[in-house]
């Protein structure tokens, strides 16, 4: 299973580095962002035209912060573990 993972992600890198290599080092500059650029390429590569602003993009990626208290109780957070399309 870890040989397959690891085949994948090569394959994604080397895609990335081929047709989007400029996008890639943009998403480096996020802070948050870094270890993620390929990942959020993968899941939705480079067209932002699906997405009116910035606040439907980091939400889709799962990025967004959020108030999660309410009444002064804090709600259970569970973090996202994927990008789904």
């Amino acid at each position: 299973m870890e040989k397959i993972l690891s085949d994948i992600e090569r394959k994604i890198q080397e895609k990335i580095g081929r047709h989007y290599k400029e996008e890639y080092a943009l998403l480096q500059t996020i802070p948050g962002v870094k270890g993620e650029a390929s990942t959020l390429i993968a899941g939705m590569g480079v067209d932002m035209e699906r997405f009116p602003s910035e606040q439907p993009l980091s939400s889709w990626a799962g990025m967004s912060p959020g108030n999660n208290e309410s009444g002064g109780k804090k709600k259970r957070v569970v973090p996202r573990t994927a990008i789904s399309v």
